[in-house]
């Protein structure tokens, strides 16, 4: 198991290590309402100098594909639930978790985390999926996460690039809950929280040894495996967890108050 960082201990569901660098030049994506279409392209996934889950690198092409500027925020989820096509979030039945002093426990979410405009939290992997449908499109790959989080920058540390993580661009554990969805300013192609607020789900599972033996085109991760691969870190990450390059992983019939999500298309 991985070293303790941030307060995740070896034995949580969170899990880290991956590394990209973009190794072409692209297009200009392309900016709709509410998604960016972004440009195929090739770039270099996992890093010989990372940890172990993060080797070999690989070379990955993908194909062009749209992903959501923002976050999916409260307002938006519940919208879903209205209409009939996602299950309630757990803010309020006592089955979500939270990172403490003593480890993970279950909590009720307090008020100042459901406001409207905050990205949703507490769903598990299945409702983000269930929500992602539900709006005919799905939850990103993690090698499409990765691209778009690099935004066409192979080294850049976070979504605004190698600056360290401030109150400036990303939501700080200092502040006890996430921001508002794009509150921060985006990356280089219009991409919003990338970076902090909250950790999101991807459609991949985790296996520690999938960059040896993966597809080189348009990844979809390993066939089966228990766990899901989150990214992005959460509103109470530090540094370490906040990198572009950075890979957790988390039981996907939980629902945690630092996971939300975003679809693509």
């Amino acid at each position: 198991m991985k070293a303790h960082r941030c307060g995740f201990s070896s034995g949580t569901p969170f899990r880290q290590g991956i590394a990209v660098f973009i190794a072409l030049s692209f297009p200009a994506f392309v900016a709709h309402a509410q998604m960016a279409t972004l440009p195929a392209g090739q770039f270099t996934m996992g890093s010989a100098a990372g940890d172990g889950d993060e080797q070999p690198p690989v070379s990955v092409q993908l194909s062009s594909f749209s992903i959501d500027k923002y976050e999916v925020t409260r307002a938006q989820y519940d919208s879903c639930v209205r209409q009939g096509g996602c299950t309630p979030a757990h803010y309020a039945d006592g089955k979500c978790y939270l990172w403490t002093n003593a480890g993970f426990k279950l909590v009720r979410v307090p008020e100042k985390f459901q406001s409207p405009a905050l990205p949703v939290l507490c769903v598990t992997w299945e409702q983000a999926r269930q929500y992602c449908r539900f709006k005919g499109k799905q939850l990103p790959t993690e090698a499409q996460w990765e691209y778009a989080a690099l935004s066409g920058r192979g080294n850049a540390q976070y979504a605004w690039g190698d600056a360290d993580p401030s109150a400036a661009n990303c939501a700080q554990p200092s502040e006890l809950q996430p921001r508002a969805c794009g509150s921060g300013p985006p990356n280089p192609w219009g991409l919003f929280d990338m970076t902090g607020n909250v950790w999101e789900w991807t459609n991949d599972r985790y296996q520690r040894d999938y960059y040896a033996m993966g597809d080189s085109i348009d990844p979809q991760g390993p066939p089966a495996g228990f766990f899901r691969v989150i990214r992005g870190g959460g509103w109470y990450s530090t540094a370490p967890q906040l990198r572009n390059r950075n890979r957790h992983w988390f039981d996907p019939a939980s629902a945690e108050a630092s996971v939300g999500f975003r679809c693509a298309r």
